[in-house]
């Protein structure tokens, strides 16, 4: 049975259309199940986006989990596009403590460099300590470095960086009763969705 030419035609073009549409479907990102109809979903959709945080392979994001000093500083150096020098930055021995987190190193030294992060010393850097809400919103504001230079010169740590966030009323919906308490994700998510920059 012969086809004709316009037959060949259309056959074409509906394969390479299906094609298409089967491409873009297999790109679609799935978002965690458990921040959908949340207000948590703007920014865990906009950090998944960027590539910034990433959720549980069995499709969760498990907001009230907490987040390591090591996974923020990967997160926060990927959120202000300081991965460039990775390599580099992970020869560096700024800290002795350090071992087994290579995943996490270059990040580290980079936003150390960068003025963003410190120790918990002069010498470790406690990677797999939780974060503190303190801790964070210091790192958070810590990349706005007009803010940052402003106070670090003016109050005591934290409660100059606090009251800064309060009085701008950055902190949006995330409720903080004991600001040395580990930081979840969740408030993670959103304190870095408010406070980072979008570019």
């Amino acid at each position: 049975m012969r086809i004709s030419s316009k037959t060949a035609a259309v056959v074409l073009i509906l394969t390479l259309l299906l094609g298409s549409f089967t491409t873009a479907f297999a790109d679609t990102i799935t978002y965690p199940s458990d921040v959908m109809n949340t207000p948590l979903l703007t920014p865990v959709k906009y950090l998944i986006d960027k590539k910034v945080l990433s959720g549980y392979p069995d499709g969760t994001f498990k907001p009230e989990n907490l987040i390591t000093r090591a996974e923020i500083a990967v997160a926060v150096a990927k959120m202000t596009n300081r991965t460039n020098n990775l390599e580099a930055m992970a020869k560096k021995d700024l800290f002795t403590d350090l071992k087994g987190y290579d995943w996490a190193k270059g990040h580290i030294n980079a936003l150390v460099d960068a003025g963003i992060l410190k120790g918990k010393t002069a010498a470790t850097y406690a990677p797999g300590s939780n974060i503190s809400y303190a801790e964070l919103i210091t790192i958070l504001v810590r990349t706005n470095s007009s803010a940052s230079s402003e106070l670090e010169a003016q109050g005591n740590w934290p409660n100059n960086y606090i009251q800064y966030v309060q009085m701008y009323n950055l902190l949006g919906n995330v409720v903080v009763t004991d600001w040395n308490a580990p930081a979840t994700r969740g408030d993670t998510a959103t304190l870095m969705y408010r406070l980072m920059p979008k570019s």
